[in-house]
């Protein structure tokens, strides 16, 4: 397996660095060049994610009603849950495959660093106020700084207002995310850090732009449609009989007016 993800990402990841490298002089370039490229190349599963995450949002109000009605009945809430993903057309996971695909691509980047810093000494050259890409940054974590700002905003841009208490008591929870992957960049080659720093910048730019110029609102819920009773076809029927009586009285009136 390890050989497998070695060369399927890992070697593709050393060439495409060491190419980019020796177009533009640069590591610290090609990493960033690198971070746009994956950015890019994952678009429509980020458009794929909004898609799934704003349909998730649009559903709620009819998830909260279900948990209610089967809170004691967890078996009963689950087929309820699906019959409703299936009818509203929700996928609830179709907003987990971007991340599933960063994982590995950040892992093998990580992986492609520590083979070039072994094996390529201009890896370790200077970039910008960085000593080298190779090691992790160290104060005053400028990069580090700007990595954990960037993401803030990205979780800004993605989490919409809510209004249930359990949804925002987790978004306030998310927002420490960032700081946590601070925690575990710190360590990391700065290289990493600041492909991440990239991949976090471009998607705030992506987002603002999808929100600008793509229209991601989704139809209105399907509504829940039960046959007419017998006394409510009775009651449409006594109702247009009174109009109809009130239209030929205003007709009678005119005519006597005339």
């Amino acid at each position: 397996m390890g050989a497998i993800f070695n060369d399927l990402i890992v070697q593709p990841a050393v060439q495409l660095l060491q190419y980019m490298h020796g177009l533009f002089g640069s590591y610290g370039v090609a990493i960033i060049v690198f971070g746009i490229l994956v950015k890019m190349i994952t678009l429509p599963l980020t458009l794929q994610q909004l898609k799934s995450s704003r349909a998730m949002q649009r559903v709620q109000p009819l998830m909260q009603e279900l948990q209610e009605k089967y809170k004691d009945d967890k078996e009963k809430l689950a087929q309820e849950q699906m019959k409703l993903y299936r009818e509203q057309g929700v996928n609830p996971l179709g907003g987990c495959l971007p991340l599933l695909i960063q994982l590995p691509v950040l892992w093998g980047l990580y992986r492609a660093i520590l083979n070039l810093s072994q094996t390529d000494p201009a890896f370790g050259n200077r970039f910008l106020w960085l000593k080298s890409l190779a090691e992790p940054e160290g104060m005053p974590y400028i990069l580090i700084g700007l990595m954990v700002i960037s993401q803030f905003l990205y979780q800004r841009l993605l989490t919409p207002p809510t209004a249930d208490p359990q949804q925002e008591s987790m978004q306030k929870m998310m927002q420490f995310t960032p700081l946590i992957f601070a925690f575990v960049f710190i360590k990391l080659p700065a290289g990493l850090v600041l492909y991440y720093l990239v991949f976090n910048v471009v998607s705030v730019a992506q987002q603002i732009a999808i929100d600008k110029w793509t229209d991601f609102r989704q139809p209105a819920l399907a509504p829940a449609t039960a046959p007419a009773s017998s006394g409510s076809k009775k009651a449409e029927g006594a109702s247009d009989g009174k109009a109809r009586g009130k239209t030929d009285d205003k007709q009678r009136r005119r005519r006597r007016r005339s």
